[in-house]
Formats: structure tokens, C-alpha cells, sequence
């Protein structure tokens, strides 16, 4: 059976460095080649849900878009004659049909070839979120006349910089509930009446570290609870095409405290483990990823009142 392999020796790449990828192409019957091509390509990507109305047939219509902001794009011609338009593929495809048209023929047997992948030194590492990721692939094409072409596609982890790169500061850091976030109409109607405050030891963390903190709270009334969680997330923002998109990540919850009543004040002292919800505190082009540490109350028939803090977070 004919085919494409790509076989490279590791998925995963190193910014800055350059990774040989051999390609070998096997044939069980003579080919009709054009051309033999590669593509290298890494980018960021996002995707938005777009709903429109149409007023004749007053209905709604829902589509996703996707916008890519390349990060690194090499075309690499393996074999015959560069890449031509769609006119000119199909001039040659009748002239291949009446006996002519520009093509190598390939004798049956094992084709070897090597390329070479470079991605640059500031690249971001890859990752998969829920509405944006950053991805490199490495695709390969044999151009084939009048027939389906003989296509591969590999696809390559960038690795992010190591725990020990060089990184801000830790710091404290601490947010009170409301005033640091705004309380909502939806809080001001169906939220308890409650001021709190959280504030941990730093702002960075990894993964298996632990992250310590204390939560203070104030209620004007007894307040009874169904018990109180802290847990990570991961906020996805981005946009494509002018459209906005978001996504939440976040971690199993780990009990501060089981039910009760909060009456008049409450503190309590909290550790939780540090195992990531989901990609680690990233910016991009078209989107941003921004973590957080998030109190809950669990308040019978209220709006649970949740408390962010931020903190930045890479992987070990």
C-alpha cells in the first residue's frame, strides 16, 4: 500500500533549537508526481460561536469562526516543481490526460527525505484550550495528477520555559468581596448580604506546590451555609474574527469548612494542592488566560457569593 510517513524521533520540540524530521514515501506502483511538499506550521488559534438572525425566514443560525495568528510558517519543496494554483492544476491535469502535463513518474520502492524544523526562540508553548489553543504541525503533500493526493500530518508539543526560568517575584497577594469585584444586579436580588476578604501567602505557584491562605468573612445577619470550597481556575478570553469567546476551567473543590452559620465573623486558614484545571497563565495575540483561586459559599436558595483571587501559574 502507498503511503506517507513522517517518523520523527521525539513529538517534542525545543524553541530555539532545530529538530531533524526524516519523511519517508513508499510505493507499491509507479506515481505521477508534480511535486513533493511540506509545510511547518505553528500558530495561535481561536474560535468564537456566532449567532445570527434572518429576518425572512425569521429563524437563527449558529456557526463557529476561526481565526489563526501564525507563529510560524515554512514551506520546504521536497521533490519536483513548486505549488501552483488551482487554473494551473487544472491546465495540467487535461494536458496529463492527453499523454502530457509536468510530472516526474516514481518506480515503485522507499523514498527518503529530511527536513529540518526550526521554531523560534520566543515561541509560546502549545497547549489545547476550550476555545483557543497554539498548535505545530508538520504536514506533508504529494501532488498527484487526476487522482487524490497522498497526504501525512504530525503534529508537535513545544515545551514552556522551565520552573526555574526567569520569572517575577512571588508576592502576597489579597481581594476583599465586593469592593475589589463588582457585586452584580444578579448578587445585589439573590446574594446574601456579606463582606469578605482572602488573602494568600504568594502569587505564583506550580504544579504540586501548595498553595496557603486565609479567608475572612462578615455577614450584618447569621448566615447559614451548605459549606464553604476553594478551588483553581483557568478563564479563557479571546476573540476571532471581532467576536468574543470564553471558557472556564476549574479543578475539583476542597472543603474550608463543612455546613454551618457564619454569624456576625468568620476565619479560617485553607491550603489547597495545586493541580492545574487547565492551561497555565498564558497571553496571546487573540486571547488570554488568567487563573484564579476561587472561595464559594454554598448558600440554600441564594446566589453562592465566589471570591477570585489571582495568581499566575506554570507548569512544573
Amino acid at each position: 500500500m502507498s503511503e506517507v510517513r513522517i517518523q520523527p524521533a521525539s513529538q517534542t520540540l525545543v524553541p530555539g533549537e532545530t529538530a531533524r524530521i526524516p519523511i519517508r514515501i513508499v510505493l507499491d506502483e509507479p506515481l505521477k508526481v508534480r511535486g513533493l511538499h511540506a509545510t511547518f506550521h505553528g500558530a495561535e488559534e481561536t474560535t468564537a460561536t456566532v449567532t445570527t438572525y434572518n429576518a425572512a425566514t425569521k429563524s437563527t443560525q449558529t456557526h463557529t469562526v476561526v481565526e489563526h495568528v501564525d507563529i510560524v510558517k515554512t514551506e520546504y519543496l521536497l521533490s519536483g516543481r513548486e505549488r501552483q494554483g488551482f487554473f494551473s492544476n487544472v491546465a495540467d491535469a487535461f494536458a496529463t490526460l492527453l499523454g502530457g502535463g509536468e510530472h516526474d513518474v516514481l518506480d515503485p520502492g522507499e523514498y527518503t527525505f529530511e527536513i529540518e524544523l526550526t521554531v523560534p526562540a520566543d515561541a509560546r508553548p502549545s497547549f489545547e484550550g476550550g476555545k483557543c489553543r497554539v498548535f505545530y504541525e508538520l504536514s506533508v503533500n504529494v501532488d498527484i495528477p487526476l487522482a487524490r493526493d497522498m497526504k501525512a500530518l504530525e503534529s508537535f508539543q513545544v515545551r514552556g520555559p522551565s520552573a526555574d526560568a526567569d520569572r517575577p517575584a512571588p508576592a502576597p497577594v489579597r481581594t476583599r468581596f465586593p469592593d475589589d469585584q463588582e457585586r452584580g444586579l444578579l448578587d445585589s436580588w439573590f446574594g446574601p448580604e456579606i463582606r469578605g476578604e482572602a488573602a494568600l501567602s504568594r502569587d505564583v505557584f506550580v504544579a504540586g506546590e501548595t498553595i496557603e491562605g486565609i479567608l475572612l468573612l462578615e455577614t450584618p445577619e447569621p448566615l447559614e451555609h451548605r459549606g464553604i470550597n476553594v478551588r483553581l481556575i483557568s478563564v479563557e478570553s479571546s476573540t476571532a474574527h471581532g467576536h468574543a469567546a470564553a471558557h472556564v476551567h476549574q479543578s475539583e473543590p476542597v472543603p474550608i469548612t463543612p455546613a454551618g452559620t457564619i454569624d456576625d465573623r468568620f476565619s479560617q486558614q485553607f491550603r489547597l494542592p495545586v493541580s492545574l484545571p487547565g492551561p497555565v497563565t498564558t497571553n496571546g495575540e487573540r486571547f488570554t488566560i488568567d487563573c484564579f483561586v476561587q472561595v464559594e459559599i454554598d448558600v440554600p436558595w441564594a446566589k453562592d457569593p465566589k471570591l477570585r483571587i489571582p495568581v499566575t501559574l506554570h507548569e512544573a
